[in-house]
């Protein structure tokens, strides 16, 4: 799917309104880092969210001389707008004629925020409320491990002490998913480093922007987050879990005919796109029996349509197009190679679908079988 871009609109902040409060003497200032924090927002999320998530930003302890709110409306109405605004009377808000979906409203942000010269770029779901102690935690974790460069909160699930992500994982199919979804607050990843951080709630350094690129705004929604951290890795940056910066997200399950598409044609663009050819060669046995058992499942609970939605999209020439002048650029970025970064993959499917008995009995014991074989031949 293309997405036309459109001219933001920033609307500055007036010599008149404060800067958010903060009363507490305790205020980390860490090495004066400046922090711009982004929200996007679009359809109903500004009446059904934004009030909660910025009150919680407006509570902050980290020095709020130090960092900035922005807002990306992103195609709304004005009288979506003017709530905008009047909820959100202290920050920095910006508006896309269009609808530019996750990835282009926050590169939005980031365009602007680049160019004034900020530090630290944090992207924030609108539907989450963070801890008073959030940000500052987040930068903390940053300044004391300067050769990570990308970093995510402990995400619960909102109301509850239950884990939304402890980081993301990566399946070598290329299915991406929440890393101890379900756990209680206290429970700890087996292993050291994330694959992917959560969009969430995700800090990342200048630096890794103006090396790699932005999200790529062609996919819109979904899938952003790992293709972003996925080629960040491969270009030699790391990603961790600030363990103590705290958000809760209002998570909900969506629709499957809403999100499958998006899902589905993203995930197959960023394998095309950053895996080596050989790479694909050893898995498309298991990936290729996967996708026709999949595609089974969706037709018969109905999905079939955006199933064969995202199959049209890839067999586009534009959308080729699009896959090779990827692989070009991330050919330039790269410094590890794949066995580097595939062979840390998951083997089998985790998440809520790990307690079916058919994926906990049949399912993965294959699917860790093939992993465990094939990735002793990627050596590249």
């Amino acid at each position: 799917m293309s997405v036309v871009p459109a001219t933001p609109v920033l609307e500055p902040l007036t010599a008149s309104t404060p800067h958010l409060p903060c009363d507490d003497p305790t205020t980390l200032r860490i090495r004066h880092a400046r922090v711009a924090v982004i929200l996007v927002s679009s359809g109903d999320y500004t009446p059904r969210y934004l009030a909660a998530c910025y009150a919680s930003l407006y509570a902050q302890t980290y020095a709020t001389d130090l960092f900035t709110v922005f807002v990306v409306t992103n195609g709304v109405s004005e009288e979506n707008r003017h709530l905008t605004r009047h909820v959100a009377r202290q920050a920095r808000l910006l508006h896309n004629s269009l609808n530019l979906g996750w990835s282009g409203g926050n590169n939005t942000a980031i365009r602007v925020a680049l160019d004034e010269g900020f530090d630290y770029l944090v992207l924030l779901n609108v539907d989450t409320v963070v801890e008073p102690d959030w940000l500052a935690r987040l930068i903390e974790a940053a300044e004391a491990s300067p050769q990570t460069h990308i970093w995510q909160s402990t995400i619960l699930l909102h109301g509850t002490s239950q884990i939304n992500s402890c980081g993301n994982r990566i399946h070598y199919l290329g299915y991406g998913y929440c890393q101890g979804y379900g756990e209680p607050r206290t429970w700890q990843p087996s292993t050291t480093a994330p694959d992917a951080a959560s969009g969430a709630a995700m800090l990342v350094r200048r630096e890794v922007f103006e090396r790699i690129g932005l999200f790529r705004d062609e996919y819109f929604m979904y899938y952003d987050d790992v293709e972003f951290c996925w080629r960040a890795r491969l270009a030699g940056y790391n990603i961790g879990l600030a363990h103590r910066s705290i958000c809760y997200h209002k998570h909900a399950y969506r629709d499957p005919s809403v999100w499958l598409y998006y899902f589905q044609r993203n995930r197959w663009m960023t394998l095309l796109a950053l895996e080596k050819w050989r790479t694909l060669a050893v898995t498309a046995p298991c990936l290729l029996v996967a996708e026709a058992l999949l595609s089974v499942y969706f037709i018969a609970h109905g999905w079939g349509r955006a199933q064969w939605r995202a199959v049209r999209e890839l067999l586009k020439g534009r959308t080729w197009r699009t896959i090779l002048a990827h692989r070009r650029h991330v050919r330039q970025l790269r410094i590890r190679t794949d066995a580097q970064i595939v062979k840390h993959f998951a083997g089998g499917i985790a998440g809520v679908w790990r307690r079916h008995p058919v994926i906990r009995y049949v399912v993965n014991p294959l699917l860790e079988a093939y992993w465990a074989i094939a990735k002793t031949f990627i050596v590249w």
